[in-house]
């Protein structure tokens, strides 16, 4: 049994698929930092494991896609809108479910100011 508060400090983490403009599809994970977002894959057309951090303050806008240029092989996905870069989509394994539970999620840390 861990001490009082560790929890708090653990990762949450997801097993996704994402898209970043003019980029292909990478499988792999996302983690939610105190600051940030990181995934890590190592999939697409890169050889060594690839790490990106999109930081809360940097996302406008999130919501989930389910139709046209928003889906993701095939499938809803998140949609985060970017400051900068375009929007960024996040496909999942676990369905449309673990989607939903993560726009609430990055909402609630976005409004208590995480992100500031």
């Amino acid at each position: 049994m861990g001490r009082p508060g560790d929890q708090h400090q653990r990762m949450e983490s997801y097993a996704v698929l994402w898209s970043e403009p003019s980029e292909p599809v990478e499988a792999g994970k996302l983690e939610l930092e105190p600051k940030a977002l990181r995934f890590e894959g190592s999939g697409g057309t890169r050889r060594a494991p690839h790490v990106h951090r999109v930081p809360y303050a940097e996302i406008e806008d999130v919501h989930v896609g389910r139709g046209g240029s928003d889906r993701l092989g095939g499938r809803p996905s998140l949609v985060l809108d970017l400051r900068a870069g375009g929007p960024l989509r996040i496909g999942s394994f676990a369905g449309v479910g673990l989607l939903t539970e993560l726009a609430e999620r990055l909402g609630s840390l976005r409004t208590a100011g995480v992100a500031v």
